[in-house]
């Protein structure tokens, strides 16, 4: 982990502006790049392997990435913070689908912050300002919200 530790400092597509989140799955690790509006992957031992999206609200766009988390099948979840939801994206980062939008009613979020899995495989993700959890399928249908306020 000490040369990925370096890739902070770089320079060019491998450098990380603000790292936020991260997950690992095999012999990668994600990182949700706050500021770059991107996810970069890594190897374990610090080589730069490939970068996600860019700034904006099209499908594989970012506007803050936050959480992230791989499933048992390496699908990549990354909670899309100022786009108020949660994109996947395939092994090869080829988009897959999103779920979740803005506001206050079922499955809709207000500042989406975590994302984990739960023994069911299905997907939690925490709402800060909302101070709740919502809870849905692994294929991104609202189930049920925990402890909203």
């Amino acid at each position: 982990f000490l040369n990925l530790l370096k890739v902070i400092r770089g320079s060019g597509d491998n450098r990380l502006v603000t790292p936020y989140g991260l997950a690992i799955t095999g012999n990668i690790i994600a990182v949700s790049d706050w500021d770059s509006h991107q996810v970069k992957k890594y190897s374990l031992n610090g080589n730069f392997i490939s970068k996600i999206g860019s700034r904006g609200n099209n499908n594989g766009q970012f506007n803050f990435p936050r959480g992230l988390v791989f499933n048992s099948n390496k699908l990549l979840y990354v909670v899309d913070g100022r786009n108020y939801r949660v994109q996947v994206f395939q092994a090869d980062n080829t988009f897959g689908y999103s779920f979740g939008s803005r506001g206050s009613g079922p499955g809709q979020f207000q500042y989406p912050v975590r994302i984990a899995f739960d023994h069911n495989n299905n997907v939690l993700v925490t709402d800060l300002y909302a101070n709740c959890i919502h809870l849905f399928s692994h294929g991104g249908q609202f189930i049920q919200t925990i402890n909203c306020h």
